[in-house]
């Protein structure tokens, strides 16, 4: 090889590397930039006890509050929030494509692998294109393809697409609304989730308990999560009566920055600003409250409901375990949100307190520990950092324990997740369990939805949600809880 041909190759290379390393640093960099966090973090928003002292209050109170019959926009902001949130750039921006139609056979909604449909709907109900053929015809002319679940999540399913024209959303929401369409409210009787309609409710008897004892409440609204325009009318709502602090309260059990620190009540910060860039800039100040399992009616709450939710011990020596079953959060979250600083304490009440009652009913070995209904799979956890309920049931049944009972504590009502997603997870696997399997149709909504397995010797119980059997109850801890942030009425 030449001199000059070696030369020729080396100064090559020596400039390839180079700008190797510099795309690389400049992309990185640009990662990290789309990536930051620029919201406001309500955490500087939490004030002492009784230190808001201002004539003039308004109040929002923020939950989750999934509708009671199917809302294809519903689902389409739930997906825009975990795209923007827990998925990193650049890759949210690559899933938000629309390949096509999403259809899903209303017969058979669950579909882990491939199969001939019978019928083929797509998310609003139609079963036929625009021009009239009916879907399942483009089915039998080869017009659409089978798209197989996501590997990396745990009982998720696959779905028909046809291609031949846009979805008009984007496929990740167009799949997640179909899932919600057919999957969860069309295994419902009359298609009815009490979630919303029972959040609402608790919220609302909150708000009346507050502006009762705290009549410098001048205007109080609730809003869902994922509305973003109800949010923003609500909040301008409350700022046109004129109050001088806005005061943040919320209808989840435990606060997380990726449900209202880092999210609600950072764009509720966003828009009180926008307001007042409006107005003068008049001083608006932000007082967020403290959550709900700060409140010892809480833990009474959950407690009467594990009590009578417990089958007596049947035979001297019998072990048991109880489980706090905690909502979750994925792997990558658990060490970077707050929630996992939180939870902790509400466990650590919950605990003792649980042993106790499995011994009050009979049982002589007890133990109990908390565990997560979601995102603690094999698939979505694959190095096991996160003890799940369907380990523990598995573990129960393995020592010959007579009872495994896990306890929800961050649901009051039963939502998407506690009445099929969760229970596809920590029934996996046992007992013959199908994934999805619907509440039966004369379910009574006022009342827990307590579900049982048994696998081997172990009975295995889910509590479920109080639901409409502690509304009442609920509202009086929210209330407790938002209420901290006021001096004590004059008695």
């Amino acid at each position: 090889m030449g001199v000059a041909l070696q030369t020729a190759i080396g100064t090559t290379w020596a400039i390839l590397w180079r700008t190797t390393l510099v795309l690389a640093l400049v992309g990185g960099a640009l990662v990290w930039w789309m990536n930051r966090d620029t919201g406001w973090n309500a955490a500087e928003g939490y004030v002492a006890a009784g230190s808001v002292r201002e004539q003039r209050v308004g109040l929002v109170i923020l939950a989750i509050a999934q509708p009671g019959r199917f809302d294809k926009a519903y689902w389409e902001r739930v997906t825009g929030k975990i795209l923007d949130k827990v998925v990193p750039w650049p890759i949210n921006r690559i899933a938000v494509g629309d390949r096509g139609v999403v259809l899903v056979d209303p017969e058979r909604p669950f579909a882990p692998v491939a199969f001939t449909p019978r019928r083929l709907a797509d998310i609003d109900g139609h079963e036929a294109d625009r021009d009239g053929t009916p879907w399942i015809t483009r089915y039998r002319r080869g017009e659409l393809e089978f798209v197989e679940p996501n590997s990396s999540m745990a009982n998720d399913t696959g779905y028909f697409l046809y291609s031949g024209r846009r979805q008009g959303m984007t496929s990740a929401a167009a799949k997640i609304a179909a899932k919600a369409r057919y999957l969860y409210y069309g295994q419902l009787r009359d298609g009815y989730l009490p979630h919303g309609g029972q959040t609402r409710a608790f919220a609302r008897d909150a708000i009346t308990l507050l502006r009762q004892r705290h009549p410098q409440i001048v205007a109080a609204e609730f809003v869902e999560t994922f509305d973003a325009a109800g949010k923003r009318a609500a909040v301008r709502r409350i700022l046109d009566t004129g109050v001088d602090v806005l005061v943040l309260g919320s209808g989840q059990a435990v606060h997380s920055d990726f449900e209202e620190l880092r999210s609600g009540f950072s764009a509720i910060h966003a828009i009180v600003q926008e307001w007042r860039r409006e107005h003068e800039n008049r001083p608006v100040r932000i007082a967020v409250a403290p959550w709900m399992a700060t409140e010892p009616g809480f833990d009474a709450l959950w407690l009467d409901h594990f009590a009578a939710s417990i089958p007596s011990a049947t035979a001297p020596r019998q072990a048991a375990i109880g489980i706090v079953a905690l909502h979750g959060l994925p792997p990558s979250m658990v060490d970077t949100d707050s929630w996992s600083q939180r939870w902790p304490a509400t466990a650590a009440r919950l605990k003792p307190r649980m042993a106790a009652i499995l011994r009050s009913k009979g049982y002589s070995t007890v133990r109990v520990e908390a565990a997560s209904e979601a995102f603690a799979d094999a698939v979505e956890d694959p190095e096991n950092k996160i003890i799940s309920v369907n380990e523990l049931y598995r573990a129960a049944r393995a020592r010959g324990d007579a009872l495994a009972i896990a306890l929800p504590s961050e649901f009051l009502a039963e939502n998407t997740d506690t009445l099929f997603a969760h229970q596809a997870a920590f029934f996996a696997g046992i007992g013959g369990h199908r994934p999805y399997t619907p509440p039966p149709t004369d379910i009574d909504w006022r009342k827990p939805f307590v579900r049982t397995l048994k696998d081997e010797n172990t009975i295995m119980i889910y509590a479920g949600a109080p639901g409409g059997a502690v509304q009442p109850r609920a509202s009086v801890v929210l209330a407790d809880a938002i209420g901290r942030v006021f001096p004590l009425p004059a008695r």
